[in-house]
């Protein structure tokens, strides 16, 4: 988990990033909440159309709303989290991303630019959020955090 130690302690900057690791999500989410960073770990691994993946992922991280219905729904409430407060940051765990990509390509691409604006607009900010994909996927320009 080397690569994760490194991004929570700061010296890899918070970005989107495919990870292969073995660890279990409970080992990743207690990492983070070790690195008081509050961890919101999806299982994706079963989720291959958009409307499960947007509920599972509003689930995960508890959106007070309603669940997000749209790419942009979910943006809005990864923008906010005012309900999840983070002392040194968010990470979104997000194991089986690539059946999506597989499944519906074009919802991938959208929530895959959901996932970059999220952590744009965090970056800089007191608690950065960063995303990381585990899993086999169709790899395109994701960097690698080893």
């Amino acid at each position: 988990m080397s690569g994760l130690a490194a991004l929570l302690a700061g010296r890899r900057p918070p970005g989107v990033y495919l990870w292969q690791s073995h660890a279990a999500a409970s080992d990743v989410q207690h990492a983070t909440e070790k690195a008081r960073w509050t961890p919101f770990c999806v299982d994706g691994r079963n989720a291959a159309v958009k409307s499960e993946v947007l509920a599972r992922i509003a689930a995960t991280c508890g959106f007070p709303e309603q669940p997000a219905a749209d790419w942009a729904a979910l943006a809005d409430g990864l923008m906010d989290l005012s309900w999840a407060p983070a002392e040194r940051g968010y990470l979104l765990f997000y194991d089986g991303w690539g059946m999506l990509a597989w499944t519906e390509p074009q919802s991938w691409r959208e929530a895959r630019a959901v996932f970059d604006g999220v952590c744009a607009r965090w970056s800089g900010t007191p608690t950065p959020m960063a995303v990381l994909l585990r899993g086999p996927g169709p790899v395109d320009d994701l960097p690698d955090l080893r």
